[in-house]
């Protein structure tokens, strides 16, 4: 897993980094918010950070693509 920051933009006092991950190929975009950030390694923290909330929304995504062909349409069942 690699990630590049590839653009930055200050909104008062967040900087906030458009950040491209690379997940074994699978590339996800995303802004990621520092809230006063203090240091060059809290910023790098926090882009760390998000990177394993944007994997496990990858994953989810993945497992709902994987579920949705098994779910009845227009079939009535009972409620028990």
């Amino acid at each position: 897993m690699t990630y590049k920051i590839i653009e930055t933009r200050q909104a008062d006092i967040t900087l906030i980094t458009k950040v491209e991950y690379n997940f074994d190929g699978v590339i996800s975009t995303v802004e990621v918010p520092h809230f006063m950030p203090k240091s060059q390694a809290e910023i790098e923290q926090n882009i760390i950070n998000a990177a394993q909330g944007e994997l496990a929304k990858l994953n989810a995504i993945q497992q709902i693509e994987a579920l949705l062909p098994t779910l009845p349409i227009n079939e009535e069942k009972p409620i028990e």
